[in-house]
Parts: structure tokens; C-alpha cells; sequence
């Protein structure tokens, strides 16, 4: 700003102020903004400067920060980045006295070219302790087991909060949301070691369609409703004394409080046995559907580290879509578990028979066949994968079938062991 004095019409000097043109900084070209008739005025814009500015990377008083121009060397634990890999005191060379004796031996000065940056070496099995050794032939069990857990302790959780709140602490959106970010965190958790599947459904629909191996789809259906069974003990557990509260209140058993329709699911009283079977059908064979698409790198996969994130949203809308004629399980272990808790808990075994045996007709055969199924369709409309059953061809499928025959026959002890049958000769009948 410039100043200068002027007379007034009184004769009184009075400093007038005159504005001084402004000058976009040197090194850039301010573009023209969208506030025609302005000239040369700065733009107001919410959206920022359309041009970076120079100077914003940079201290104006770089004196002032003492670790201004200093690399950064120290590891850091931030959560927006992989954590670090470090060498704890425990784990350096040099802790144990094994470690000391080696070195005396080879003659070594421990004081010399010290080894204690570099992490003190497996055992002669090639495992840090008998935990490690034990983790490595159990790692992805114990991995669907936790994700299994999390999951469905979140879910159960916010689902118990809705309704033993009476809505007041959640509502069916709320916990359909729930749901889906559950899976996701846990499939965020342990999908880079078992991939995730958290389903005996979706376990089943990539062995059929993508050649995941059937003994270990087994194994991980097995830990899937053991973390089932774990995540309702934790719910029940946790929500304990409002299931009792809800009970007491209603002067109903806590079997038939509504808890009962947050832990366990049912058809509502009013929706027919085949709408809720095809309710439950229809949920998995999208769920199913999306998760092949979202496996297909010949379709338009996401980016990294994004289908965790897709998979929490599509559940909950799959939730919020099916949810409402039948609690919404789309998962066998989500009911299977809970409902084997309340039965421990002294709920009754008639659990296992309320709705014509519900769980059955329900969470295991609607959506496992609406996986099988959701899986086909894909396949057949889209997926090109020679890993796909729909796409063998006829040779190819016979034999397959042919193989399994002969294979299943040899368990089994069925037939001749001594008879050979050549494939290739019958593949041609």
C-alpha cells in the first residue's frame, strides 16, 4: 500500500491511501478466474488456486525447524503406511548366551563388527519357538477363524445394540452397516494370509468355480463356525445383562425376548417358507456374483487394496435389500454359531427346530446354492477363465467327471482294485 498526504476542501492535510495493482507472484501464471469483470483481482475461489503455489512447499523460516532439510531415518510407526521391521534387544544377536558361545568359538570378537543389528537366527527346524512351528502349518485356519470372529462379533454386537435398545441405541440401517464394515475390517485383517472368504458359501462357490481345493474348503468352513461360535460367545457375553433386562421386562423367557431375533435368524411369522428361501438365494447369488467379478482380472478390477472396501459396502447394501423378510444372513456360520451360544446358554434345542428347522432349509442350502448359482451365471455370461467349470470342454469335463468316479470308488473300496480303466479310450466313447 502507498501512501501520500492530500488538502482536504477544509484545508486539512488527511493521508489518502492509494490501492496498489496487484501482482500475481513471480514463476506463475495466475489463469484467468471465473469472476468475469474482476481484471486483475485476486480470485475468492473455494476450490483453491488453479495454479500451485511455489511457495507452499517450502518454510519461510527454515532456521526456526531444526530438522528442516534432515532425512528421516527412524523408523516410523504410522498407520497410514506399512509398520516398520525392527530388531528388538530380545531378538539381536548377542541376547542369548548361545549367541556368545558361537562367537567365542569362531574365534570372533564380540566388540568387534558387532552382529547385533542382525536378528539372532531360527533353530535347527528353521522356526523361532515351538509357537512358530505350530502357526506355520495352522496359519490360515487360525486366520479365517479370526476374521470369522471379528466380523461377527462386530455384526452381532450392533445388531444386539438395536434391538435390546428398542432402536433407541441403532436401527436395522445402523446395523446392516455394521455388518458390512465388520467384514470388511476383518477381511482388511487377515485376507493377505487366507484370503478372507469368512463364509462356508463363498468357500464352497471357489472350489466348484475357481479350483480352491476341496479339503481345504473343509478346513476353512471348520474354522469359519468355530469363529462363529466364538463371536456369539463374545456377543452374548458382552449384551448379557440387556438380554436379561429385555427378557424381564416382557416377562418372556429370554428365548423369546427379542434378543432371540437379533442373535439368531428366522423368516418373519407373516413371509412364506419359499419367499424367504429365494430371499436368502437371491442375496447370495449377488454376493457371490460380485465377489467373482471382483476377483477377475479380465473384467475391471478395483484398485489395490479397494476390494475389502467394495465387499464391506456390498454387503450392507445386500443387508439392507434382503435383510427385513429374514434377519438378513447370507453367511451359514453367521446363524449356525450364535444359535449353537443360545443353545449352551440354556435357550433350549428347540432352536434347531422353530420354522421347520430354519437353519437347514435357510443358511445352508438358500445360500449355498445361491452362491453355486450366482457363480454359474457369472461365469456364463461373462467369465472366459479356463479354471471354470462352464468352460471345459466336453472332452475335458467328461474326463473329469470320469476321474472323480474312478477316484471316489477307490475310497470308498467299491469295485475290482485291480481293474485299470483308460480314461482316454473312454473320454472318446
Amino acid at each position: 500500500m502507498a501512501s501520500s498526504g492530500g488538502v482536504g476542501q477544509d484545508g486539512e492535510v488527511k493521508d489518502t491511501v492509494e490501492p496498489r495493482e496487484y501482482e500475481p507472484p513471480e514463476g506463475t501464471q495466475e489463469a484467468a478466474s471465473g469472476n468475469e469483470g474482476l481484471g486483475n483481482n485476486p480470485s475468492f475461489s473455494l476450490a483453491g488456486p488453479e495454479t500451485q503455489n511455489p511457495n507452499s512447499n517450502s518454510y519461510e523460516i527454515p532456521s526456526r525447524n531444526r530438522q528442516y532439510g534432515e532425512q528421516q531415518n527412524d523408523p516410523t510407526w504410522s498407520l497410514a503406511e506399512p509398520l516398520p521391521h525392527i530388531i528388538r534387544p530380545g531378538m539381536r544377536h548377542g541376547a542369548l548366551p548361545e549367541d556368545r558361545k558361537e562367537d567365542r568359538q569362531t574365534g570372533q570378537d564380540p566388540t568387534v563388527g558387532r552382529k547385533q543389528n542382525q536378528p539372532t537366527g531360527p533353530r535347527d527346524d528353521g522356526f523361532f519357538n515351538t509357537w512358530s512351528k505350530i502357526r506355520h502349518y495352522i496359519r490360515e485356519p487360525l486366520a479365517e477363524w479370526l476374521g470369522t470372529t471379528i466380523a461377527m462379533t462386530i455384526g452381532l454386537c450392533a445388531t444386539l445394540s438395536n434391538f435390546t435398545s428398542s432402536g433407541q441405541a441403532g436401527s436395522f440401517t445402523s446395523q446392516s452397516v455394521a455388518w458390512g464394515f465388520g467384514f470388511m475390517v476383518a477381511i482388511y485383517t487377515t485376507g493377505g494370509v487366507s484370503g478372507g472368504h469368512l463364509n462356508p458359501a463363498i468357500s464352497i462357490a471357489l472350489s466348484v468355480f475357481r479350483g480352491f481345493p476341496a479339503r481345504q474348503s473343509l478346513i476353512y468352513i471348520a474354522a469359519q463356525l468355530l469363529g462363529a461360535i466364538t463371536a456369539g460367545g463374545f456377543a452374548y457375553a458382552i449384551y448379557h445383562d440387556a438380554i436379561v433386562e429385555v427378557a424381564a421386562k416382557a416377562k418372556v423367557p429370554q428365548s423369546l425376548s427379542v434378543a432371540a431375533e437379533a442373535f439368531i435368524t428366522a423368516p418373519k411369522p407373516f413371509v412364506h417358507p419359499a419367499t424367504a428361501f429365494f430371499t436368502e438365494f437371491l442375496g447370495s447369488a449377488i454376493l457371490v456374483g460380485a465377489i467373482m467379478a471382483l476377483g477377475d482380472d479380465g473384467n475391471a478390477p478395483p484398485g489395490a487394496g479397494m476390494n475389502a472396501f467394495i465387499l464391506g459396502v456390498l454387503i450392507s447394501i445386500v443387508v439392507l435389500a434382503f435383510g427385513y423378510n429374514t434377519g438378513g444372513c447370507f453367511n451359514c456360520a453367521r446363524d449356525f454359531g450364535p444359535r449353537l451360544v443360545a443353545v449352551m446358554a440354556g435357550w433350549g434345542g428347540h432352536l434347531f427346530q422353530v420354522t421347520h428347522a430354519w437353519w437347514v432349509w435357510g443358511p445352508w442350502c438358500a445360500d449355498i446354492s445361491g452362491a453355486l448359482f450366482g457363480a454359474f451365471i457369472y461365469d456364463m455370461a461373462i467369465f472366459t477363465g479356463g479354471e471354470s467349470p462352464v468352460n471345459y470342454p466336453r472332452r475335458r469335463r467328461k474326463r473329469a467327471f470320469r476321474v472323480r468316479k474312478v477316484n471316489l470308488r477307490k475310497k470308498l473300496g467299491i469295485g475290482r482294485k485291480d481293474k485299470t480303466v483308460d480314461l482316454e479310450r473312454n473320454c472318446e466313447d
